[in-house]
């Protein structure tokens, strides 16, 4: 494609392949080289430039962290109207399917390595100043969810409960501490290669609560309960905080609230894997009688 002739190295390009999987507003190509190698390269509207500068430095600072995950390569105004993004291709098979493969010892080290990536992450450096508290930016988002689900034209299940746990228990989070945050960890956004953790798509990171990293779950538990025992004991390295279990139950009680209102805007199928979403959580946590999911092993 002609209009790619501005980013470097695109002389050497001999393939261009639209990728369609994800949820990104980018639009993202497979790129291939004479040499064999393959980049990511991501098209974005140029409104987002800043956004997109500050995740392409983020993306280096990430890469000195000797993890395994996409590094960047460039990064720039294609035109008027858009901005361009080149980052290496992460080889490996989606972790979805990976980890589905494995038996259970297989997946619980698959997640303490995981976990202990996550550890790492969440140990880059972030500015806090003018950053607003967890508590002041959660109480906002609360009061926004609420709207969504009065609001949603289809039936939120449990919605009274729900709301009862949730003004209960916030005060859990009052005095919460803010880090770095991938904000989308889970195996969807995870490569396993030669059976080892790769990450990819930090588009969504932000400052907040290090707990609310763990809160899509429900992605790593329907497919393998041992894997997400094995993210929670390796970030912890095995000794986990009084406080987790109370504060990931909040959390849960959150995603319930929020995930079927979101689902709508997908159309009927999204909205249907909603409430599969939802029955799931409340059987793991009986109805919001538990504070630790049924799913946790404990420490193997």
């Amino acid at each position: 494609m002609e209009k790619f002739k501005v980013i470097p190295g695109y002389d050497s390009w001999v393939s261009i392949e639209k990728l369609t999987k994800g949820w990104s507003v980018d639009t993202k190509y497979i790129v291939k080289d004479e040499d064999g190698n393959k980049f990511l390269l991501r098209i974005t509207s140029s409104e987002l430039y800043e956004k997109k500068a500050k995740q392409f430095k983020l993306l280096q600072e990430v890469e000195k962290l000797g993890i395994n995950a996409s590094k960047p390569i460039c990064f720039g105004r294609l035109n008027d109207d858009e901005v361009y993004t080149v980052l290496t291709w992460l080889e490996g098979e989606d972790a979805e399917t990976a980890v589905a493969k494995l038996g259970d010892k297989e997946a619980y080290l698959l997640g303490i390595e995981a976990g202990k990536i996550l550890q790492k992450l969440h140990a880059l450096p972030v500015s806090l100043d003018d950053v607003p508290s967890w508590w002041e930016k959660y109480t906002t988002k609360m009061v926004r969810k609420y709207k969504a689900m009065d609001d949603c034209p289809v039936e939120v299940p449990n919605k009274e409960l729900l709301k009862k746990y949730m003004d209960e228990h916030m005060y859990l989070v009052k005095d919460r501490k803010q880090t770095f945050t991938h904000a989308d960890y889970h195996v969807g956004n995870l490569i396993v290669c030669d059976g080892k953790i790769g990450v990819i798509d930090f588009d969504k990171n932000t400052v907040a609560d290090p707990y609310d990293e763990f809160k899509p779950f429900v992605w790593n538990v329907s497919v393998s309960e041992y894997f997400e025992t094995g993210l929670i004991n390796g970030y912890f390295d095995n000794k986990v905080p009084s406080d987790f279990f109370p504060i990931l139950a909040l959390y849960a009680v959150e995603h319930l609230i929020s995930f079927i209102p979101w689902a709508l805007k997908f159309g009927d199928e999204e909205t249907q894997k909603g409430y599969e979403i939802h029955n799931k959580i409340m059987k793991w946590y009986d109805n919001m009688n538990l504070v630790v999911p049924t799913w946790y092993k404990g420490v193997l």
